[in-house]
């Protein structure tokens, strides 16, 4: 049964169109968020994670739209990940409840 979930996943390149659209959108995450006062891209978005430090406070109140994790807590620094089924009204919303957050 396992084998043919991996099937599907690699039949007409399913995984890559996942992988795609995890890393568009991790893409636009960053973009919406780059020049917002004290948050700061700790590494290249390369992939669909994002490491980003974050003003004191700006974390515990993004939370209330979305759960993610520190990553190193006594810096502020935070990891935000897209997945294959998030969407641009996800970012969206997320980008716009950082922003307002870190006001």
């Amino acid at each position: 049964f396992i084998s043919a979930q991996l099937i599907a996943l690699y039949d007409g390149d399913l995984w890559l169109r996942n992988a795609g659209q995890a890393n568009a959108m991790a893409s636009r995450l960053r973009a919406a968020l780059v020049g917002v006062d004290g948050i700061t891209f700790n590494q290249p978005t390369q992939a669909n994670g994002l490491v980003v430090t974050l003003p004191p406070g700006v974390a515990d109140r993004a939370r209330e739209h979305a759960f993610f994790y520190d990553w190193d807590e006594s810096r502020g620094e935070v990891r935000w990940m897209c997945s294959f089924d998030t969407t641009e009204d996800d970012v969206d919303t997320f980008a716009a409840a950082v922003r307002a957050a870190a006001l």
